[in-house]
């Protein structure tokens, strides 16, 4: 009997979703993770949904799964604990609230990676990862398996995505960057993924620091100071 009201619970509520996210009159939640969106598997990560004041009932959806959030005392926001990051616990997520009878309006989609999947792949840096300002270099990320997608990091920070290419039964993804500047340097990791699953990543590179340096200016040398009296220098005349 639980088994069944369960099932049509959440049928209910699959039905009542378009319905809150077509008539909601509350502002829009936002949703976020910490300590990110990007969490190795096997760690935990806290989803947040944040609405108004005096919400009393709050929601977060994943796929046709919806769940109860813990709800601040004051209604302002309410938190649900991944415990381990697994495969099935990444992917796309969105939150509502209520207060009193209205409904939100459907928070923007928050995108949950699990890394550590499949092996890390190697990122290195072509000519070198110490150049001068304004040369060109290339960070290629290898992998030694076919993956169709990469992503590079840079501090922390996604910046591109790339299109891997089959390289026998391996595969590489080129970022290019051109003339270099000291803005450029900076620790770059990587991520190689399947694009048909995509929030399944690799294990990250090892760090690539990347170093641009600014030649110096060319100086004349000082004059060199003379150890003569000056006095010596002052003119007599000959004798007579």
């Amino acid at each position: 009997m639980t088994h069944i009201f369960s099932v049509l619970l959440s049928f209910g509520l699959c039905l009542c979703w378009g319905i809150w996210a077509q008539d909601g009159t509350l502002p829009k939640p936002s949703l976020r993770a910490e300590p990110g969106s990007v969490i190795p598997q096997g760690k935990q990560v806290k989803i947040w949904c944040e609405g108004v004041p005096g919400a009393n009932l709050y929601l977060l959806r994943k796929g046709r799964v919806h769940l109860n959030m813990d709800k601040s005392a004051d209604g302002r926001e309410a938190q649900l604990l991944i415990s381990s990051m697994r495969a099935n616990t990444a992917g796309h997520y969105r939150c509502l609230y209520q207060r009193q009878t209205l409904w939100s309006e459907v928070s923007e989609p928050l995108e949950l990676i699990v890394t550590g999947r499949y092996k890390s792949p190697s990122l290195l840096a072509l000519p070198s990862s110490q150049v001068a300002s304004g040369q060109d270099v290339t960070l290629q990320c290898q992998t030694e398996k076919q993956y169709n997608m990469t992503v590079l990091y840079k501090d922390e920070e996604q910046i591109n995505f790339s299109v891997a290419q089959p390289h026998g039964r391996a595969s590489q993804a080129n970022f290019s960057i051109l003339a270099a500047t000291p803005a450029h340097g900076g620790t770059y990791q990587c991520y190689s993924f399947h694009s048909y699953i995509p929030h399944e990543w690799s294990a990250s590179s090892d760090p690539l620091v990347l170093r641009v340096s600014v030649p110096g200016t060319t100086k004349e040398p000082p004059l060199p100071q003379s150890s003569v009296d000056p006095q010596a220098l002052t003119s007599s005349p000959p004798n007579e």
